[in-house]
Parts: structure tokens; C-alpha cells; sequence
């Protein structure tokens, strides 16, 4: 009986022109589609585009939105988009920069507002709380979920947490207090969560630039320490500027400011290039607790030893 779910990333050029972002997003998903991928993680700001007036183009974005939510349903593909996007809440209507979490038949099952963003971001960040535990329905395949839900396979799901850029790195450089404490009461109260869906899209800078290598260094340190002591992490960053005007031949000149991949606890399941466009996935076993592997893990390790 099969036990794995196949999670994916794009690592894809987001740029300016919504119509070009678009067209990178249903790229993504046709290899989806044709590789059998159950989720599909994107980066941040994916669709709008990241700090570029993209307010001035709501009415643009919203009928766009529309055209990725119908082509997802009609690819079958579990989507988790980065975008920016106004919503209706309480206090009317507010800018936020989010992952929309979708089922493969369409359905939308949540979504996650940054929290630490930035000025030139234009969303409200602050007063916006993680958003609750994602559920995510495996409708396709048949999963052991029996083991750590109590429900039968027809029923089964996995629960996720979204987690948008600096919501990860805990927004230390603006001497914010780290949403990491969060993620652990996550771990201690609802163990059976099983991965955090990453999205991110950091500044890129020229590779000979010095500042290139600590920001790489610190962001995958981070990424490293909390798949050790919280969840498997499916990350993906953009691979191009904020400023992105569509030109293919800059798609290959920037490398990106954080590893894509999953990562868990012993590491690096995927190994993407950390430039240009890619597409990665990898079969993640889910048959038990992820608490539960990581002690069985240093169990053996210490066995070894």
C-alpha cells in the first residue's frame, strides 16, 4: 500500500507583467500534471508579482486568479500559490501577501497571510495571525493515514502549515520577535502535522557580490534547524529579480537567495540548482508521525555510535 505523497516546487521567474507570471505558473503546473504530482508549491508573490505597484492592477489580478483557479482544477494538481491579493475581512478590504492553498479538484482549503512583511510589500502584515492548521484531502491514493489519524484511506488528509518568507526566518534583522515558538507549540499540541508549505522570494543579488553568500548561508541554516526540531520543509524561492520585465536571458543570471527543496531532519532529500528555472519533486513518506521518525532516526544514530 502506497505511503508517499509527491510534493513539488517551481523555482520560476516572477516579475512585473501578471500576464507573463501566469504563463510561467501554467508551465509549472503542465509538468505537474505529466509528473504526477499531488502538491505544487510556488513562490512568493508568484502571480502579482513582489513589491511593483501591483495594487494598481487589481482588477487585472483577479481575473487572472480566476484563469489559474480553472486551469489548476483542470490539470488536477494540488496547488499552493504565492501571491499578493485583497481580501474582504472585517476591516474591509486588505492588501495581504499569501499562500492560497488548493485541492486537486479545485477546491480552496485555506489561506496564509504573511505576518513580518515589508513596507515596500503594501500588504498588512502585522495584524495578521498564522493562519489555522491546513487539511489537505489526498483524494487519489490510497495512504496508511490510519496510523496517525484514526481514519479510514477514503477519508485520509495531511495537515500542513504555511509559512510565507520571513514568517520562516523569524524576521530577526528587523528585530521582530521569531514565529518559530509558534511553529513548536504547533509541534507539541498537533503532532500529526506532517509539512510546511515555504514560500519565498528574497532580494537577488549578483553572485560575486559577498553579501550573497551570508544571505544564502544564514537563510539554509535556518531551514536546517527547523526541519531538525519542527517539520519537513517543501521551500521554494523565485529566480529573479523583483523587477523581472520578462527577459529570458536574465532568468539564469541571478542565483537565488535561499535553497529550494525539501529538507527534513536528516537533511536534503532534493538537490535544485540554485539558479534559473527548475522544476523538483520528491515521494515523502507520511506513514508516521514525523516526531516519531525523528526519534527512531537518532535512535539508530546513536546504535551506530
Amino acid at each position: 500500500m502506497k505511503t508517499t505523497i509527491r510534493l513539488a516546487g517551481a523555482q520560476i521567474p516572477v516579475g512585473t507583467d501578471i500576464q507573463i507570471n501566469k504563463k510561467e505558473i501554467f508551465k509549472a503546473l503542465d509538468w505537474a500534471k505529466e509528473t504526477g504530482v499531488d502538491c505544487l508549491l510556488t513562490p512568493e508573490g508568484s502571480l502579482s508579482g513582489y513589491c511593483n505597484n501591483w495594487q494598481d492592477k487589481l482588477g487585472e489580478l483577479m481575473e487572472t486568479l480566476s484563469e489559474v483557479e480553472e486551469y489548476q482544477k483542470k490539470c488536477g494538481v494540488g496547488l499552493h500559490l504565492g501571491t499578493n491579493y485583497p481580501d474582504r475581512e472585517s476591516l474591509g478590504l486588505i492588501y495581504r501577501n499569501q499562500i492560497r492553498h488548493y485541492a486537486k479538484d479545485g477546491k480552496l482549503l485555506g489561506l496564509t497571510n504573511k505576518t513580518f512583511t515589508l513596507d515596500e510589500e503594501g500588504v498588512m502584515g502585522r495584524n495578521s495571525k498564522m493562519e489555522p492548521i491546513v487539511s489537505i484531502p489526498l483524494t487519489t491514493t490510497t495512504f496508511l493515514r490510519s496510523l496517525i489519524t484514526n481514519q479510514s484511506p477514503e477519508r485520509s488528509e495531511i495537515h500542513a502549515i504555511g509559512l510565507v518568507c520571513n514568517d520562516m526566518w523569524g524576521a530577526h534583522y528587523r528585530d521582530e520577535s521569531s514565529i518559530i515558538p509558534l511553529v513548536n507549540d504547533f509541534l507539541k499540541y498537533r503532532p500529526e502535522i506532517q509539512i510546511i508549505f515555504h514560500s519565498t522570494n528574497g532580494r537577488k543579488i549578483n553572485g560575486s557580490d559577498p553579501r550573497q553568500k551570508t544571505f544564502v548561508d544564514w537563510h539554509n541554516s535556518v531551514l536546517h534547524v527547523n526541519a531538525t526540531f519542527a517539520y519537513p520543509i517543501l521551500t521554494v524561492d523565485s529566480c529573479t529579480p523583483w523587477d523581472w520585465d520578462g527577459n529570458e536571458e536574465d532568468v539564469d543570471k541571478y542565483p537565488t537567495s535561499s535553497q529550494s527543496g525539501l529538507i527534513d531532519f536528516s537533511g536534503w532529500l532534493t538537490d535544485v540548482p540554485n539558479y534559473g528555472r527548475q522544476y523538483f519533486y520528491h515521494d515523502y513518506d507520511i506513514s508516521a508521525r514525523y516526531i516519531d521518525k525523528i526519534d527512531q532516526y537518532y535512535k539508530k544514530i546513536s546504535l551506530d555510535l
